[in-house]
């Protein structure tokens, strides 16, 4: 399903509506840019003074309203459908929304421990003098964008205003976990409301902590560290649950499947995707949950990848592809210490079946195009050569290179190899005209192979994490 589809299944297709202008507004005149210059001194800076903190808190007010102001000004939705209005009264360019995203994107500092300031210089470029900034310019997006989203009298301007403020979640700024946590956990929420709170979840999972790269820690920064821990978890076990809960996503007649009709099942796997890879920007196989006890993410991708019979609709092969990229972000070890009863022969025998589901469409028929296959393969390829170095307790992710190569278990090391020669390079392998090698074949029955060995193993415990039977891994018929 494409993004128009899903769309159009709620009657809001973009190009087909309008929006009103609100108090204070002049529909014919784009809202004037104000403090553009001011910002920028202010990311550029090391940090904020306190005495400078109030003026900078005005400025960082009003830059916002500017940006609330012009996402949800009539002649940019009018523009996207009438090809021939493109300025308004005074002259001025009419942006489309991606421009506006763009534009906005630029002061959107992303904490990354692998951006570096220089290429010789070890210290990411986002730190801890961009700390006052990246708190301050959350405050004021989230105060001038949530209303808009959640109150604002055209769908329209809501879906966008949701996808504006999906963006700037990248900051991974504290205002915005409380938000878009709500949104996501809130079954009221409009389903296509809820597909930008999932990309906005992702940004902010994505983001890490500028006080502690080195333990890959998410960005909410809050004292005492398990108040921050709990709010992680919020968010975490609330996207956990658009994956195993289709009510979760849509309303369905009576809250039973099985009463779910053709296209509000489609609705449920395409936004089930986004969940998914949602999920997949959590760095732990497991975390504390909301409740004061631990949440196992990394067994709901296994769950994905297994597709366990408990998920409907089944999980598609891009779905599963997600999960396979999302479980190799998870480390089993967390603030330098392994995690206890990790079984990684499990994650082996879960990569391996959700492969065999992925690589289905594309063995059968090398010229399959249901999916952007080399993409898909790209990633892969990424994410295994990442997960490597999460399996060494003392790994630092500032210095990505460096790791004991020692700590990866064998099946993990196997695991990898059989899929990089058996999916992952015949599927990126072309012929002269740039079109699939048709001589270059998924090998599939070599996958199902290795699961048979890995199945087969003695002490194959069948849980993710010993001790713990809520992981147990799946009944499905190949195991």
């Amino acid at each position: 399903m494409t993004l128009l589809r899903f769309l159009g299944l709620f009657t809001i297709l973009t190009v087909g509506l309008t929006a009103g202008p609100v108090s204070g507004q002049d529909a014919t005149k784009l809202p004037q840019p104000t403090g553009f210059n001011l910002i920028s001194e202010r990311r550029d800076q090391r940090g904020i003074a306190k005495e400078e903190l109030k003026t900078a808190q005005g400025q960082f007010q009003n830059f916002a309203k500017y940006y609330a102001d012009v996402i949800s000004h009539p002649l940019v939705h009018k523009a996207a459908q009438d090809p021939g209005l493109k300025v308004d009264a005074t002259g001025r360019d009419i942006p489309t929304v991606d421009g506006i995203i763009k534009s906005l994107d630029r002061f959107i500092l992303e904490p990354n421990a692998s951006v570096r300031t220089a290429s010789d210089n070890p210290n990411p470029k986002v730190n801890i003098h961009n700390a006052d900034y990246i708190r301050e310019l959350g405050f004021a997006l989230d105060a001038a964008l949530k209303p808009i989203v959640e109150t604002h009298p055209e769908r329209v301007v809501r879906i966008n205003a949701a996808r504006l403020y999906a963006a700037v979640c990248s900051s991974g700024a504290n205002a915005h976990w409380p938000t878009v946590t709500a949104w996501v956990s809130n079954p009221n929420t409009p389903t296509e409301i809820k597909y930008y709170a999932l990309q906005a979840a992702a940004n902010l999972l994505e983001a890490g902590d500028v006080f502690d790269y080195k333990g890959r820690r998410h960005a909410f920064d809050e004292n005492p560290r398990s108040g921050a821990e709990k709010k992680i978890g919020q968010l975490i076990a609330a996207v956990q649950d658009c994956v195993v809960n289709p009510n979760a996503i849509i309303a369905i007649p009576d809250g039973k499947v099985e009463n779910a009709t053709p296209d509000q099942l489609a609705v449920v796997g395409f936004v089930r995707k986004q969940a998914i890879k949602t999920l997949g920007r959590v760095r732990f196989v497991e975390v504390p949950g909301p409740a004061g006890v631990m949440i196992y993410p990394a067994f709901t991708l296994v769950r994905v990848c297994m597709s366990d019979p408990a998920l409907v609709p089944a999980p598609a092969p891009a779905e599963c592809a997600e999960a396979i990229i999302g479980l190799c972000n998870m480390a089993p070890s967390r603030n330098t210490t392994p995690l206890k009863g990790f079984n990684a022969d499990a994650v082996a025998e879960a990569i391996t079946t959700g492969l065999i589901t992925f690589a289905g469409p594309r063995a059968s028929n090398p010229l399959d195009r249901s999916l952007p296959w080399r993409g898909y393969a790209m990633r892969m390829a990424d994410a295994f050569k990442a997960w490597r170095p999460l399996f060494d307790p003392l790994y630092d992710p500032t210095q990505p290179t460096k790791f004991d190569a020692g700590t990866v278990p064998k099946d993990i090391s196997d695991l990898i190899t059989r899929a990089q020669t058996a999916v992952l390079v015949p599927i990126e392998k072309v012929d002269v005209s740039g079109k699939p090698d048709l001589a270059a074949r998924v090998d599939i029955e070599g996958l199902k192979a290795f699961l048979k060995q890995l199945q087969s193993k003695p002490k194959r415990s069948g849980l993710l994490i010993t001790g713990v039977p809520a992981t147990a891994l799946p009944k499905t018929s190949g195991n």
